[in-house]
């Protein structure tokens, strides 16, 4: 090689050092705020913490209505990152037989119990696709008048509205104020260890107390009247 092409050579390899170095000492600098704050704003998701919707009670204070609190696990597959064998053996102890190809929209495992909640820490912790989402679910008191009576709700982007029967009649009182909280996201949409940040905590609905006790309910049902 002669002393020219080695000058050069030499040259470029100087040249990228030099630019690796001054964008190492940007990094640690007085650049590294400022990039790692744009890193996390790519990063951070915002999503919604749901309210619990009001109950819905009788005139002597009964509960006719309610929303009970659970938790569902579902499974982020992707080409680019899938359970593994190991992960899934881990899964079907743990649950039993699964199906592990269901639609992303729906549940991996419904009504989590707490002692399965902390049997998958260590799983999520390590980074495994796995999504554990909050839900209220509406439930009613073994009455056919409060089930025709009482109307049903429709989840929406994660809060329950009221599209019929008292549920609707009481929309504004009973609907709570979703809060929201963020986390970190990798490349492959997965959750963060130890990232989740509260912005807003949920503001749950008011309880509706109705004027007829649940005999005076369910008589006036029988007989057709209004109530």
């Amino acid at each position: 090689m002669n002393t020219a092409r080695f000058c050069v050579i030499l040259f470029f390899f100087g040249a990228a050092f030099i630019c690796c170095a001054v964008k190492g000492c940007r990094l640690a600098g007085p650049d590294r705020e400022k990039i790692l704050a744009r890193g996390e704003k790519i990063a951070r998701v915002w999503r919604h913490l749901p309210a619990r919707r009001g109950r819905i009670l009788d005139k002597n204070g009964k509960v006719l209505v309610w929303s009970e609190l659970y938790c569902d696990l579902h499974y982020n597959k992707s080409g680019a990152y899938e359970l593994s064998e190991d992960e899934q053996q881990t899964l079907i102890e743990l649950f039993g037989k699964i199906d592990f190809d269901v639609p992303p929209s729906k549940p991996l495992r419904r009504h989590l119990r707490p002692d399965e909640l902390i049997a998958l820490e260590e799983l999520l912790q390590k980074g495994a696709p796995l999504r554990i989402l909050v839900r209220h679910e509406r439930l009613l008191c073994d009455s056919d008048a409060v089930r025709t009576l009482a109307g049903k709700t429709e989840l929406r982007n994660n809060v329950q509205y009221g599209i019929s029967g008292w549920e609707l009649q009481n929309e504004l009182l009973l609907r709570g104020v979703p809060g929201r909280y963020s986390v970190l996201i990798d490349r492959f949409g997965n959750y963060m260890p130890k990232s989740f940040k509260l912005g807003s905590p949920p503001s749950d609905g008011k309880d509706l107390k109705l004027p007829e006790t649940l005999e005076e309910i369910e008589q006036k049902f029988k007989e057709g009247k209004e109530l």
